[in-house]
């Protein structure tokens, strides 16, 4: 059953070729109704005529996805979205976003503790807050992904003609050749592995796309982790991590945004943001700074 519902944005992750929509974004929002975490689905994001941007609020029709088992999957209606607002990063912006997000429904204490949620109801969406973060590292992909990649583009564009309209230009989407992942550790005693997770988070690998026409691979590489280090510098914020997990492989998470509101008051040390050179402005990005 279709219902409008307000949806505050928190999460895209990098768009993929689809048989059915051309080409589709996983988004996270979180139901201002119920404040539990959610994801809409189909969103071919770089295709609507009022596209969001993360932590915009929007309303939309939506709809459980009854073909999903995951409870948090919802059906969209795109040509019902609306975007009613925005959550800035000024200090009164990032305490509205901390209000919504760090619920206790929403954050669970280990990457453990989520898997067994998912094994008990489907649980598919949680934060994480890192005891520790040990790195944060680039792994270049291997030639198969590209050649499936490449696969899925063509199957995409073959269905092209019966999703996006014949006077759209079809938008180019470029193969991304590395993964961002990030290491870190719970602080739940229940949990004593080292997470190494990939990060699928799209202002990542936008800022990646940026910084490779700009400066090559080497140093784009080079800036997208200093970013990162940046973001979940725990001298002066607060890093959360979004997980999800896919329908298919329900018990392996990844990194799918991530959340890293600034402390009210930290002292600078040592290699902290307030101490090092500050990042170009070219390094900045809606929803990530």
């Amino acid at each position: 059953m279709w219902e409008k519902k307000k949806l505050l944005i928190w999460g895209k992750t990098y768009p993929e070729f689809s048989k059915t929509y051309y080409e589709t974004v996983c988004t996270g929002a979180i139901d201002t109704e119920t404040g539990r975490l959610v994801r809409i689905y189909p969103v071919t994001l770089r295709y609507l005529k009022e596209p969001f941007k993360t932590y915009d609020f929007i309303e939309a029709e939506v709809e459980r996805n009854t073909a999903d088992f995951r409870p948090e999957s919802f059906r969209v209606r795109q040509d019902t979205i609306r975007v009613t607002g925005h959550l800035d990063t000024n200090k009164a912006g990032w305490a509205e976003r901390v209000r919504f997000v760090v619920t206790q429904g929403n954050v669970f204490a280990s990457v453990e503790a989520l898997q067994a949620a998912e094994a008990r109801d489907h649980s598919s969406l949680g934060l994480i807050k890192p005891k520790e973060i040990t790195r944060i590292y680039m792994k270049k992909r291997p030639e198969a992904d590209r050649q499936e990649w490449e696969e899925q583009r063509q199957r995409a564009l073959d269905q092209r003609d019966l999703f996006v309209d014949a006077e759209t230009e079809t938008k180019d989407l470029r193969f991304m050749p590395v993964q961002y992942r990030a290491c870190f550790r719970c602080d739940d005693s229940a949990c004593s592995t080292e997470h190494d997770l990939s990060i699928l988070d799209w202002g990542v690998y936008a800022l990646s796309r940026r910084q490779y026409a700009a400066r090559g691979p080497e140093m784009a590489e080079r800036d997208v982790i200093e970013k990162l280090e940046e973001l979940l510098d725990p001298s002066k914020r607060e890093p959360y991590f979004y997980l999800g997990n896919t329908k298919a492989h329900t018990r392996s998470f990844m990194i799918v945004g991530l959340f890293h509101p600034p402390k009210t008051s930290a002292p600078a040390t040592l290699g902290s943001a307030q101490s090092r050179k500050k990042m170009p402005a070219t390094l900045r990005l809606p929803g990530f700074d």
